[in-house]
């Protein structure tokens, strides 16, 4: 017979007592591990404590410094976090840098702080890369150690600092180590004026900033230009910034009024200054190398030859995409050949652009000319100066005014403010040269026969050359004799006058053909139209200047249109086309400048670009515009533009083309 359950006997049963104790381990094992989780338990900040003290390399304690409101994105890289250590108050920042191995690194670098201010780099860590590679493994301790070693507190670091001392262990320039290196200098832009408040002034910009085809990644500053002996061809000393496999190229580069390349040289070794790598030099194609494939072509006739259409950029990718398929170009030294053609492309699309500059390289003089500040202007031949002096020794800046005529000399120096310290010394100066009458009918080379030649250490004119005539104080002489700076400064004036009076008409010439051509399109030469006799107010608009465009019947007028918003103006530069005794076409309209038109800024390329496709030989109609809806919402500002090229494509048909009434 079966025996009942009883509950009683279980409690006195086996089995109960073994659930009784494993009971009882549970409740005790739980306890004990409660009280060694509130015993041993680690905080997430002691965690992040732990992390920062071996990148650190000692036991630290920090805070997070990032805020809210603080720039954490910059030209080449971005801000992950940032913390302050609290025993030194240095940071340690974490920050990735753009331009790696088809990506970013992240690195942390711990900034030391002294003063309030950046003292130095204690040590640099990657961190992790995007799509990392071997090559991210390449960088060394003592790759990462230049960072420290090599800080001065001011100036950014570069790859070309890495290349230069072997140290980018085979991770080459303008990939795993500039993302490493941009990283650093986005670390301490960000503690500079985020963490301790400093202003960055902006660099200067780029003298090539409006040149096309500029682009910092490939064309150095460091780029040379000057004026070729026939005096008007460009030579352009180009300096090419490393990019992927290579490092710095140097080339020599002619070209012609023309656009064309007349001469190229390419280095063709490294000592020279070929940028290839590792003896990638002799993988170059030869027609790059030798520059055939250059020289004897516009920069539209190279982007033909490969394959390309003219643009205003061209990249890597383009010369890979577009070369003609037996081009070897796209082969071997595929870099160093993309740079050389980059080069002759920037070259050969700057003739004007170079021109004026090589120009201006060309002005003697100038330094102690304040040239910022100083003004010239050409009539008829004459040259007139506003001098602006820099300060120089004792004396300040002085402002003269110079006149210099056709032949070269001095028709009249007047001395508009007077530089002598406090006026102390303005009584010591020579009197001939306070009236002028030392300069006056005197050209450069007379002026330099009253002195002994040069004796500057590169061949320039300085203040001791003054002695052989008592204009110069001696160095040990107590007295005020002579105020030798302010005659100075005021003779090195005469000279600056006089020596330049040929290449100022020509500068101004340049710049006049370079802004017009940026007008109108296209390279071109102009010639100013008189408008002497002629009525400058034509229908609701009034012409302001008027140049005709050299070989073509085209000419660029400048004219102001009424009726604008709030009775405003607009003026525009219109380009209109003749042919056969009448205007044919408006070839382009572009906006120089508004008075009281709030929403200029809505008039789009369509408004503009309506001029060409809506000729049709009578005047435009503001109707048609709207009608298209092409205003940009800007009807006022689009009336007084059309007022503006009525005016202008009216007072060429009336004044200035065969079947012109004044013609």
């Amino acid at each position: 017979m079966e025996k009942k359950f009883s509950v009683k006997e279980f409690f006195k049963s086996t089995a109960f007592k073994c659930i009784y104790v494993l009971l009882a381990i549970v409740l005790v094992c739980g306890v004990l591990l409660a009280f060694c989780n509130d015993l041993f338990e680690v905080t997430a900040e002691e965690k992040l404590n732990r992390t920062l003290s071996k990148i650190y390399g000692q036991s630290v304690e920090a805070e997070d410094a990032l805020k809210d409101g603080m720039t954490l994105e910059f030209d080449n890289g971005e801000i992950n976090s940032a913390y302050l250590v609290k025993d030194d108050g240095n940071y340690l920042v974490n920050a990735s840098g753009t331009g790696g191995y088809y990506g970013s690194v992240a690195c942390w670098i711990v900034v030391e702080i002294s003063d309030n201010s950046l003292s130095g780099i204690r040590s640099v860590i990657v961190d992790k890369a995007d799509n990392a590679s071997e090559f991210t493994n390449r960088i060394s301790e003592d790759n990462l150690e230049y960072f420290a070693d090599s800080f001065d507190g001011e100036e950014e670091f570069t790859v070309s600092d890495w290349q230069g001392d072997s140290l980018h262990g085979g991770a080459t320039p303008q990939l795993t180590m500039t993302a490493i290196v941009n990283a650093v200098n986005t670390a301490l832009e960000f503690v500079r004026t985020q963490l301790l408040g400093e202003v960055i002034v902006p660099d200067e910009p780029s003298p090539f900033e409006k040149f096309s085809y500029y682009s910092e990644t490939y064309i150095s500053d460091d780029t040379t230009v000057e004026l070729a002996e026939d005096g008007t061809s460009v030579v352009f000393g180009i300096v090419a910034n490393p990019y992927v496999f290579t490092s710095t190229f140097r080339m020599s580069i002619t070209v012609d009024n023309t656009g064309t390349i007349t001469a190229m040289t390419v280095p063709a070794t490294p000592a020279d200054g070929n940028g290839s790598t590792d003896g990638f030099e002799n993988s170059m194609d030869e027609n790059v190398l030798n520059a055939s494939l250059y020289i004897g072509k516009t920069a539209d006739e190279i982007l033909d030859y490969l394959g390309g259409e003219p643009k205003d950029d061209f990249t890597y990718e383009d010369l890979k995409n577009n070369a003609v398929a037996d081009n070897t170009i796209t082969s071997g030294a595929t870099y160093s050949n993309f740079i050389v053609t980059y080069a002759a492309l920037f070259a050969a699309s700057n003739y004007q652009n170079g021109y004026v500059m090589a120009l201006e390289n060309s002005v003697q003089y100038t330094q102690y000319i304040d040239m910022e500040n100083t003004t010239v202007s050409v009539a008829d031949g004459t040259v007139t100066y506003n001098v602006v002096t820099t300060s120089y020794g004792q004396a300040q800046a002085f402002n003269i005014t110079i006149i210099v005529n056709a032949d070269g000399t001095i028709a009249d120096f007047t001395i508009t403010h007077n530089g002598s310290t406090d006026d102390t010394f303005k009584g010591y100066m020579n009197e001939d040269i306070l009236s002028g009458a030392m300069f006056e009918t005197k050209n450069a080379a007379a002026i330099l026969d009253m002195f002994k030649e040069p004796t500057g250490e590169d061949g320039e004119f300085v203040k001791n050359d003054l002695e052989d005539s008592s204009l110069a104080s001696g160095a040990t002489d107590s007295t005020y004799n002579n105020a030798g700076y302010s005659n100075f400064l005021c003779v090195y004036s005469a000279l600056f006058a006089a020596s330049n009076y040929e290449v100022y008409p020509m500068i101004e010439e340049a710049r006049l053909n370079l802004e017009m051509s940026n007008i109108y399109g296209e390279s071109v030469s102009v010639e100013a139209v008189s408008l002497e006799g002629l009525t400058a107010t034509v229908g609701k608009g009034t012409v302001n200047t008027v140049y005709s465009v050299m070989n073509t019947g085209d000419y660029i007028v400048s004219a102001t249109g009424t009726e604008g918003f709030e009775g405003g103006t607009v003026t525009c530069w219109v380009v209109v086309e003749t042919e056969n005794g009448a205007v044919s076409g408006i070839k382009k309209v572009v906006i120089a400048s508004n008075d009281k038109q709030s929403y200029i800024g809505y008039i789009t390329d369509a408004t503009l670009g309506h001029f060409t496709d809506a000729f049709n030989g009578s005047d435009f109609a503001v109707s048609d515009w709207k009608s298209n809806n092409i205003t940009g919402g800007a009807t006022a500002s689009t009336t007084a533009i059309v007022n503006s090229v009525n005016s202008a494509m009216n007072f060429v048909s009336a004044n200035l083309i065969s079947g012109g009434e004044n013609a």
